[in-house]
């Protein structure tokens, strides 16, 4: 039988055929990094364009000023130090002068923080790399839809700035634990960083429960009593001693007047004016439960919810698909739940505080979804496919208005603030009296003192009228009936106004009656009064260099 003749293959078409394939990958890492890019560029301008909010007036004003004064008796701050701290530290170190510029920029690392966290809690746990960006992309695309876009994720507050520290605490936890050893180093940055959260907002503390319940109770069978609390127990303890220390030397520092700015500020005078006050609040709980609906069960909150019930009980049918043990994902549900709890305790509700539970929601679908059995690893995949594409449907007009707005710095509210600051210094002079305004970070911005009554923005100012006389002697404040006889006692180089419609008139009709010449700003909205002629130079307590 003859030898069969060999047949010659054109390698043409494989060549055709390869090249078409990697030119369609490409093409798609091009279209992703086109999309990301953009989107990232609208968050840019978003956060950049986002209008100066009274919230962020005494946050700004304590940073600036923190190393200066005492933080809670002369600054009346009204919230853990973490912010002025960390926003502080950064004016100290960089010499800034744009404080809301810079304060924006944090904001911006925060978020760009949070998006790397996910990613590397994603490729932790996901075993297929294929499998992880719509793990990662799904989960933080859900947390921001549950109202980040908004003055929460957008301001120079303490709302957003605690979820990349208690992430970062819930992932080296999960990862010390998760081995045979666990290194106490590790277990002792993840307590650092927990503390870290709750310096920077009080309504995280229900981290710290939660960690500790999990180094008592994982791996019970594997880590002697003496053992889990040398590797674990103490390191954990000892983390969480060091990222608290700030907050230990306040409260030895300061200790009534720590506790009379947040615990009782909030359970006191705050929950009395909101009471009698005509602006829309939400005091009851029939009104709490709607607000964190909104929240929660927004379209992302929804999905997210829907997706780590599916995958649970999809994991619950077979073996997990990346062997992924039970207790983390419990962990992030014991972490979710107590801070919805805890959402529903301060008086009036707003929005904002209802953001607690959300980021561990975010991780719960990710570990969720790394116990998909690998048969019905497919239909998850397209599952969080479809539901990061819902999500971005969602977030996209307001994410692609702000591209234009981060082309356009004189749009950014830290650059017109600034602009303020400094017109204010021209018309002033730098060594005059203080500015009196309810919006300190204008003449802040300026390099001008401020009165320390004022330091907090409007917060303490409207409160002042409720406090308790007990707490009296710790707060440095005026108030609405005796503010003429305040001001003419220590007359400001100028007054400005337009941020508080509530009590501006009354600082603009001290400098009507008193001969205070207006003067334009920068700002649309602001208002400016100078002194008819300069004021003595004064400098308050607490405001020496």
């Amino acid at each position: 039988m003859g030898a069969l003749p060999l047949v010659a293959m054109d390698p043409a078409p494989v060549r055709r055929t390869a090249a078409a394939r990697g030119g369609a990958a490409l093409a798609r890492r091009l279209t992703a990094t086109l999309v990301a890019g953009t989107l990232l560029l609208g968050l840019f301008g978003r956060i950049m364009a986002y209008p100066l909010g009274h919230d962020e007036q005494g946050h700004v004003a304590a940073a600036r000023l923190v190393f200066r004064a005492p933080l809670y008796q002369t600054l009346g701050y009204n919230h853990f130090p973490g912010l002025p701290l960390l926003l502080g530290g950064v004016y100290a170190l960089t010499g800034a002068d744009h404080l809301l510029l810079v304060g924006r920029l944090l904001v911006l690392a925060c978020w760009l923080a949070t998006a790397a966290l996910l990613w590397t809690i994603a490729r932790a746990h996901v075993a297929a790399p294929r499998e992880r960006l719509p793990a990662a992309l799904f989960a933080g695309l859900a947390l921001a839809s549950g109202g980040l876009l908004d003055p929460a994720g957008m301001l120079v507050t303490n709302n957003f700035l605690p979820v990349p520290f208690a992430l970062l605490g819930l992932h080296l936890l999960v990862v010390a634990l998760g081995r045979e050893r666990p290194p106490a180093a590790t277990i002792a940055a993840a307590g650092c960083t927990f503390a870290l959260a709750v310096m920077m907002k009080v309504a995280f503390v229900f981290v710290l429960p939660c960690a500790a319940l999990a180094a008592l109770l994982v791996r019970r069978d594997s880590l002697s009593l003496a053992e889990r609390a040398r590797t674990v127990m103490i390191p954990l303890v000892l983390g969480g001693l060091v990222g608290g220390t700030p907050l230990l030397v306040y409260l030895a520092r300061e200790p009534e007047g720590l506790l009379a700015h947040t615990i009782r500020y909030f359970t006191g005078p705050h929950r009395a004016y909101w009471q009698q006050a005509t602006e829309p609040k939400v005091m009851t709980l029939a009104g709490k439960v709607m607000v964190a609906e909104q929240v929660w069960l927004g379209a992302g909150g929804a999905l997210a919810l829907l997706l780590v019930a599916l995958f649970v009980a999809a994991a619950w049918r077979g073996d997990r698909g990346g062997g992924t043990p039970a207790w983390p994902l419990a962990l992030c549900g014991a972490l979710a739940l107590s801070g919805a709890a805890l959402s529903f305790l301060p008086t009036p509700a707003f929005p904002q505080y209802y953001l607690p539970p959300l980021p561990f929601v975010a991780v719960a679908v990710i570990l969720a979804y790394a116990a998909v059995p690998a048969a019905l690893r497919g239909p998850a995949t397209a599952a969080m496919w479809v539901g990061a594409a819902i999500c971005l449907l969602l977030l996209a007009p307001r994410l692609l208005a702000g591209v234009p707005d981060a082309l356009r710095p004189a749009r950014w509210a830290g650059v017109q603030v600034h602009a303020d600051g400094v017109r204010l210094r021209a018309l002033t002079g730098a060594d005059a009296a203080p500015v009196a305004t309810l919006a300190p970070i204008l003449p802040l911005e300026g390099g001008l003192a401020i009165y320390p009554a004022f330091a907090n923005g409007p917060f303490v100012y409207r409160l002042a009228p409720y406090l308790a006389p007990r707490d009296r002697r710790w707060f440095t404040t005026a108030a609405p009936a005796t503010l003429d006889a305040f001001l003419a006692a220590r007359p400001p180089s100028a007054i400005v106004t337009g941020w508080e419609p509530a009590f501006d008139p009354a600082f603009e009709r001290f400098a009507l009656a008193h001969g205070y010449r207006a003067a334009g700003l920068a700002t649309e909205r602001a208002r400016a009064f100078v002194a008819p002629r300069r004021a003595r130079a004064f400098v308050a307590p607490g405001e020496e260099e």
